[in-house]
């Protein structure tokens, strides 16, 4: 099942490199490790780590107290005297495994928090990286559109030059270059704005300078749609960091409940009197006494346990409808650029006919200009359906953890789960 595991994983990476509607593996996990979020769960992870020293060492330390004191004895002289106390809390049996127990709890919450936070940036980068590559394809269809109409408004102007077209065809072509123009302003500036957005949340990947070209077709999903849900769901790291906090609370609310017995203190006691004629040595024995205080302590630590149960089915419930909701787009977005692919074919020899006719005589300027415009608004809506394929396909890829993560591919990782590696998606 491993290797089923690692060869789909390895066939996954192969697809992600060879795309070239998709950023390099390497840079993109460069640039995930940079964000401020990895950074803050990578800071949190230590304290997590710290946390889990303390508790398992304990706040049980030792303390010296030095009582200093003169002694007046009426008809006698000064005496200077002095009293030492050195005592240590002691935890009783059962405590240390508990602490450890959470602490342990909270540092594997803390790592799977941080695998999450790196999960959540891919997605990110995966959206903006789509946003930017949607304003890029629209200006190019847009530039593409100027390029027509002022091909278009030269060559009628020509025939109006030579008396085989009216004045009307080239006031057409006119307006339609104007329109085409705007349109292309706008492009323009949603693409920079696009790439705006891009570069201030991850500015060390740098976007390709390359057009994208019109043709190309997205990858289909390969595999059964429920073992991707089951691979989603048992590679979750939010769901394995709910389990993880979950068996922390349990263990701090038994933690709780022992502590209604609480640690007591012991020592040892010197005193030194009358200058020294006197000495004495004991053992000093504190028990604190325990109340409502910590009858209510526990009982809040059990409450706040129930609640991180729910919190983790809420958590299990979220994440496989999640998973189904991302393949079934997976499945329905390819389907929808299939269907602009077929509508553009048909666009394309609309155009072509228009374009024949008008040359012969027989349509006029309006029509093929309606016929380009038709073609080249279904060309963009077939690019841009096309990248939301390929965005939908590697977001089940990326919550499936098969790329852009820094396990993929060594079969090393454990799911987020418990749950076992399951085999090679391919159906």
């Amino acid at each position: 099942m491993a290797f089923l595991l690692l060869a789909g994983c390895t066939v996954a990476h192969a697809a992600d490199a060879d795309d070239p509607m998709l950023p390099p593996a390497e840079l993109v996990l460069s640039a995930i490790g940079h964000t401020p979020e990895v950074r803050r769960a990578e800071a949190n992870l230590g304290m997590a780590d710290a946390q889990a020293r303390m508790r398992a060492s304990g706040s049980y330390e030792g303390q010296v107290t030095v009582i200093p004191q003169r002694r007046r004895v009426e008809g006698d002289r000064t005496y200077n005297e002095w009293e030492l106390d050195v005592t240590r809390s002691i935890r009783l049996p059962g405590k240390a495994r508990l602490d450890r127990e959470i602490g342990a709890s909270g540092r594997q919450a803390a790592q799977l928090l941080l695998e999450d936070a790196h999960h959540a940036a891919a997605r990110r980068l995966l959206a903006a990286w789509s946003d930017w590559q949607r304003a890029r394809v629209e200006r190019e269809q847009m530039q593409q559109l100027v390029d027509i109409a002022r091909r278009d408004r030269g060559a009628v102007a020509r025939r109006v030059a030579l008396g085989d077209a009216a004045e009307r065809e080239r006031l057409a072509t006119e307006s339609a270059l104007a329109q085409a123009q705007a349109s292309l302003m706008r492009a323009q500036s949603a693409q920079a704005q696009a790439e705006l957005a891009w570069r201030s949340v991850f500015p060390t990947l740098p976007l390709p300078g390359r057009e994208a070209g019109n043709a190309y077709a997205p990858p289909a999903l390969q595999g059964d749609d429920e073992n991707w849900v089951k691979q989603i769901v048992a590679r979750s790291h939010e769901v394995g960091a709910s389990e993880a906090l979950a068996r922390q609370k349990d263990a701090e609310a038994r933690r709780a409940r022992a502590d209604r017995v609480p640690d007591p203190s012991v020592g040892i006691r010197m005193l030194n009197d009358l200058g020294g004629r006197e000495r004495a040595y004991g053992v000093v024995l504190g028990i604190p006494l325990g109340g409502s205080y910590r009858q209510a302590e526990a009982a809040r630590a059990g409450a706040d346990a129930l609640a991180a149960e729910a919190d983790l089915a809420v958590a299990r419930r979220d994440i496989e409808q999640g998973a189904r909701t991302v393949v079934a787009s997976a499945r329905a977005s390819h389907a929808i650029w299939e269907s602009q692919r077929d509508a553009l074919q048909a666009a394309s020899a609309s155009a072509a006919k228009a374009a024949r006719a008008y040359a012969l005589g027989e349509a006029g300027i309006a029509e093929l200009l309606a016929a380009r415009r038709i073609e080249q608004e279904t060309m963009l809506a077939e690019r841009q359906a096309a990248i939301d394929a390929l965005e939908a396909v590697t977001r089940v890829q990326v919550d499936a953890h098969a790329i852009w993560h820094r396990h993929d591919g060594d079969g090393d990782e454990t799911p987020a789960s418990g749950m076992p590696a399951l085999p090679d998606l391919g159906g």
